[in-house]
């Protein structure tokens, strides 16, 4: 009887320690104008780069520097393929910054890469953010955005189901 509980109690200790392990996949952006142009700054947590296999690593929650240096043409262009930003309904060309100037943070007990993203716009007026990445290896994962624009300062969310801001 006593063996049973024992057992009992190790099983319930070991599924709540798998179920508080568990993180949720979260991005940072912040657009703000340099310029009169905008300028991104993408922080996107190491582990959800790998778990997408953006970067090359055997466990997605161990991630070395070099390893995040090695994936830059990788990163560059998947980010480039889900990342656009628009002008008055016309593209801007999007330049990520060199491996040599991005960043690492912690935040919330993860690792995040800071990647600086410059924008080049025709227009300065009606500027709109489309964020698709990393929706298809994490279906619940967001981007918490900070709208730093002059005279339409705001927050958003953006996810697999609402993914442009602002919604003109």
């Amino acid at each position: 009887m006593k063996n049973s509980k024992l057992i009992a109690a190790i099983a319930c200790l070991t599924v709540s320690l798998h179920v508080c392990a568990h993180k949720f996949s979260t991005a940072y952006m912040d657009v703000k104008v340099v310029n009169s142009q905008p300028v991104l700054l993408w922080k996107v947590a190491l582990h959800d780069l790998a778990q997408a296999r953006l970067i090359t690593a055997d466990n997605s929650h161990q991630v070395s520097w070099q390893q995040v240096i090695d994936s830059a043409p990788a990163l560059n262009t998947y980010l480039n393929e889900h990342l656009a930003f628009s002008s008055a309904g016309s593209p801007c060309l999007l330049e990520p910054a060199p491996a040599g100037n991005w960043q690492l943070q912690q935040l919330q007990r993860d690792h995040y890469l800071v990647l600086a993203v410059t924008v080049n716009c025709d227009s300065a007026t009606d500027w709109q953010v489309s964020y698709r990445a990393l929706f298809a290896s994490e279906p619940s994962h967001k981007l918490l955005l900070s709208w730093q624009v002059p005279g339409e300062a705001a927050n958003g969310v953006l996810s697999a189901d609402s993914d442009t801001f602002p919604l003109n």
